[in-house]
């Protein structure tokens, strides 16, 4: 009775494990989104009034002049509070003009901003882009390793030859 004792609680801690699993996914293929290059040659200065917050009004606007394909940055001067908030726009000026971008501002949120245009000029240097367009095929494998301690019975044979010896 005492080995049968011995025997099922060697069992029960030769089969706890603490280390981890990993598991392999699948290899993933896909087109991955990279920025393109937008010259930016011209800074176009544009008031903006019925901005309410930054992070949302400002990441809309932001949105709407990149997908345009034209725009490289848009950068806010806001301050909480302000009846009118600063914007610098940085475009390629072969590719849209300020006209364009003031009707596009215009028409946003059901007409929820008035814009002014306040100056234009033109820039040297050009900027990074961050329109985002598809490149060649990539591929990646996920690994996820797991650290809950998993419970597997250990090999009968492995048990009863320790036992033995």
């Amino acid at each position: 009775m005492k080995n049968l004792v011995c025997f099922i609680l060697l069992v029960g801690l030769a089969s706890c494990s603490n280390e981890p699993d990993v598991i392999h996914l699948r290899t993933v293929k896909g087109k991955k989104e990279v920025a393109a290059k937008v010259d930016a040659n011209a800074l176009f200065t544009v008031n903006v009034e019925g901005m309410s917050c930054e992070m949302g009004c400002g990441g809309s606007i932001r949105k709407e002049l990149k997908a345009t394909g034209a725009v490289d940055r848009v950068e806010f001067d806001f301050v909480e509070g302000r009846k009118v908030q600063t914007a610098k726009i940085s475009f390629d000026d072969k590719k849209i003009n300020e006209s364009k971008m003031l009707s596009i501002l215009s028409a946003m949120n059901e007409k929820q901003f008035k814009v002014q245009k306040v100056s234009i000029e033109k820039i040297e240097e050009s900027t990074e882009a961050s329109i985002d367009a598809p490149t060649e095929d990539s591929e990646k494998t996920v690994e996820i390793s797991e650290a809950a301690p998993s419970f597997a019975l250990p090999n009968l044979f492995d048990v009863l030859k320790y036992i033995i010896q």
